[in-house]
């Protein structure tokens, strides 16, 4: 994605790991990190390397699918991701892992770290102002600053 891009000028796009940015201390306005979360076993050393990476004042985004609040909610999800596209997938792809892929999804959903635990570990690692906005009742935007 990084490669296919359009940015402004001045603007360099990284790619890397959460537990390690290929990036010098303090060198960061801006981090963003996309659906990832879930993927991370152990978020304190993701936030500790956010935290290194990010110049006093920097920005952190994360962007990540939470599991609605309510039963009824997370039942018409879970049927949604783990029964509808799946099905839907199976039909317009033709790709025969599809199926298995979107049921995979939903799983790590399902599994993610809970949001009042990812703002605590955000916090944690030192930065500030840390808030959590969500759309729609699942699409969740973690926000943070490093002090200074």
């Amino acid at each position: 994605m990084v490669d296919h891009a359009r940015v402004p000028a001045g603007v360099r796009l990284i790619a890397g790991t959460a537990e390690a940015i290929p990036s010098a201390d303090a060198t960061a306005d801006f981090l963003s990190m996309g659906y990832a979360l879930r993927h991370i076993s152990d978020l304190r050393p993701a936030f500790a390397e956010f935290f290194r990476v990010l110049r006093p004042g920097g920005r952190l985004c994360l962007l990540e699918i939470t599991l609605p609040q309510s039963a009824l909610g997370r039942t018409l999800l879970k049927i949604y991701l783990r029964g509808l596209v799946p099905a839907v997938a199976a039909v317009i792809s033709h790709h025969r892992d599809m199926p298995q892929l979107m049921r995979y999804y939903w799983d790590t959903i399902a599994a993610c770290v809970p949001p009042e635990s990812i703002m605590q570990a955000l916090s944690a690692a030192g930065l500030v102002d840390v808030d959590r906005h969500v759309e729609l009742g699942v699409f969740s935007e973690y926000r943070a600053r490093k002090p200074g």
